[in-house]
């Protein structure tokens, strides 16, 4: 079974995007925060597209 890179990435961003447009909705939105916890988010998709591309031996 192929892992599709791109779909991997694309769809954590999109979770992300999506649990800050709630967050923004429901609830109170700390800048300090946010600026802590994209880069974050964008370095775990990063590493997990890492991860994936990886060969297998």
């Amino acid at each position: 079974m192929r892992r599709d890179r791109a779909a991997f990435a694309f769809g954590v961003l999109a979770v992300a995007l999506a649990a800050v447009a709630l967050w923004t909705v429901y609830g109170v939105l700390d800048r300090r925060l946010i600026g802590i916890l994209v880069p974050a988010a964008m370095v775990v998709a990063g590493v997990g597209v890492l991860l994936l591309s990886r060969r297998r031996n």
